[in-house]
């Protein structure tokens, strides 16, 4: 049993879990109407348990991609049968579903709809150009809806959401590059894959450099602060830069896995600035 939990840890990948659960909160805690209710307790664990689910299922179909870029994790490597993984990727979504059930109906929705889209992603639309990039970024923007929902208004999880879908749009492409190799054998055809290289990085490059010019528009119409402004510029912005000029001197595999993890752990302080942009 405690081999099943361990493993069903680490398949879901708990920082990202825990990225999804705390963008859940401060969605909720920056709108005018936030309140500690059942809603916002139980939709960051259901949008934290869809995340987990996601993860895992994608593991399951990119187990052949997997053996060659990514072959010490679990499924690849033998620790974990598939037989397994569909158990715990099965009982992360029944879980989700179950507490989606105790609610408000659009929140059931929702949750529904994204996981749907999720599994849709692994199976198909990841293996596309850009397709199942623009996919998983909805997904995880729609964390910030999810979280303002659960105090009764979506519409100040609007900004970060819109923050968050462009984020996740380059750093996805950049994991792209970096599973080059292993998506070409499987024929799963990716823009990196279509394009090449030099254009995804330009496109990444597209992509942050709009996002930073987003960044600074809620201070010019006085939507979020000065700590916000500050935290975000130094924080944020300057990541994503040094990420734009980095990318078209180091792109390969190990370099992009570095980049990528960097990213991931930005994600923190774009909340931090979120959080302190009210």
């Amino acid at each position: 049993m405690l081999r099943h939990v361990k493993n069903f840890w680490a398949m879901s990948r708990p920082l990202n879990a825990f990225i999804t659960l705390v963008s859940v909160w401060i969605a909720a805690f920056i709108s005018p109407q936030f309140h500690l209710s059942r809603n916002l307790f139980l939709g960051s664990v259901i949008a934290a348990l869809v995340a987990s689910g996601a993860n895992i299922i994608n593991d399951i179909f990119d187990l052949e991609i997997d053996r060659i870029n990514k072959p010490k994790r679990l499924l690849p490597s033998g620790q974990v049968s598939p037989k397994e993984a569909w158990l715990y990727f099965g009982i992360a979504y029944a879980l989700a579903f179950l507490l989606s059930l105790f609610c408000t109906f659009t929140m059931f929705v929702i949750a529904v709809i994204i996981a749907c889209l999720l599994i849709i992603y692994s199976a198909r639309l990841k293996r596309t150009v850009l397709w199942g990039n623009i996919t998983v970024s909805v997904s995880s923007a729609m964390a910030f809806i999810y979280g303002a929902l659960t105090v009764g208004d979506w519409r100040p999880g609007l900004i970060p959401a819109i923050f968050a879908f462009f984020f996740h749009l380059g750093r996805e492409i950049i994991k792209d590059m970096q599973d080059l190799e292993g998506d070409l054998r499987q024929q799963s055809v990716t823009f990196p894959g279509r394009f090449g290289v030099k254009a995804s990085v330009a496109l990444v490059n597209a992509v942050f450099i709009f996002l930073i010019i987003l960044t600074f528009l809620p201070y010019i119409l006085h939507i979020y602060g000065n700590l916000y402004l500050w935290i975000v510029i130094l924080g944020v912005d300057s990541v994503l830069l040094f990420t734009s000029i980095y990318l078209w001197f180091h792109n390969d595999p190990v370099h992009l896995g570095k980049i990528s993890h960097l990213l991931k752990l930005d994600m923190f302080i774009g909340l931090i600035a979120i959080y302190f942009g009210i």
